[in-house]
């Protein structure tokens, strides 16, 4: 398991059991969150980055 769906993961089981999610939103989070949305999220934060860095040298 790598760390960014492990955080995903426990906040979503935090939430389903303190009762705001229910098991339907639960399981879109976590194949929403810990899924889907980081790998492009990922993307944009690398060429943000890189763009910053290729100013600087």
């Amino acid at each position: 398991m790598i760390p960014r769906g492990e955080m995903g993961l426990i906040f979503a089981e935090l939430g389903r059991t303190s009762g705001i999610f229910d098991n339907e939103i639960y399981a879109g989070m976590i194949i929403a969150f810990t899924t889907l949305l980081p790998p492009f999220l990922m993307k944009y934060l690398y060429r943000r980055t890189d763009r910053h860095h290729s100013y600087l040298t």
